[in-house]
């Protein structure tokens, strides 16, 4: 058989779609963290939310920091189409008043990519071959976030595991929306345990209800107990292992 028979991957080789977004600031806030949607068909989910808008005639961007008590029920009910689903939800969080990216990497872009770097290899599956789609973030001239995370990624996995990295406005794609929510809710139980946030809060309801759609009491130690939701504490746990 020729090398280039050898070249080819199947019909069946494992893919997916990436969609990564960030919560809270990484210069100035004390919680900052990267969270992905590992979706294998992205249609899936969109169509379902797409119904999800036309029953409740709601078409404004989802958004966490938006919140109020009136569209908490609408929320609630995305976040179990969500855990419904077949994709798989992973977030990395940095208390930076324990361990300090920023200061460890030397400046807040760096210290981003790392981070996203470290969540991709957790995510990705041995074998599987994914597009990651970012949300928009502004970097210095000279920053190449999306070359930087795609190649050591690649580098590190010793293969091509990533095929492109891009950035665009969540606004041209709902999972981007959604990962957002989900991984506000996830480090809204951090802010909470630091004396940041209430309790009683649509913000602090809605977190309660992504806890309890997966099945876990609390994320604040880490969480991978479910397989579609894995919560990594930086500087608190060792590297992301690569997804088996």
């Amino acid at each position: 058989m020729s090398n280039a028979r050898l070249s080819i991957l199947p019909a069946a080789h494992p893919t997916a779609v990436v969609f990564l977004d960030e919560s809270g600031a990484i210069a100035s806030d004390r919680f900052f963290s990267v969270g992905c949607l590992k979706l294998p068909e992205p249609s899936g989910l969109t169509r379902q939310i797409e119904k999800w808008r036309d029953r409740h005639h709601w078409y404004e961007e989802i958004h966490f920091v938006d919140l109020t008590r009136s569209a908490l029920p609408l929320y609630r009910e995305l976040i179990d189409i969500v855990a419904a689903g077949d994709g798989e939800f992973s977030c990395f969080v940095a208390d930076r008043a324990a361990a300090d990216p920023v200061e460890r990497f030397g400046s807040p872009w760096l210290a981003y990519e790392k981070l996203a770097t470290q969540l991709l290899l957790g995510t990705i599956r041995r074998r599987e071959i994914v597009t990651v789609l970012a949300d928009s973030y502004s970097t210095p001239d000279g920053v190449a976030f999306e070359c930087d995370v795609r190649a050591a990624v690649n580098a590190r996995l010793r293969r091509l595991a990533v095929t492109s990295l891009v950035r665009l406005d969540s606004r041209a794609a709902i999972p981007l929306q959604v990962v957002d929510l989900l991984i506000s809710a996830a480090t809204f139980e951090f802010r909470q345990s630091a004396g940041l946030a209430g309790r009683r809060t649509p913000k602090a309801l809605l977190a309660k209800h992504l806890r309890d759609r997966y099945g876990v009491a609390s994320l604040l130690a880490g969480s991978r107990a479910n397989p579609r939701l894995n919560v990594a504490l930086y500087g608190q746990t060792a590297e992301c292992a690569v997804a088996s």
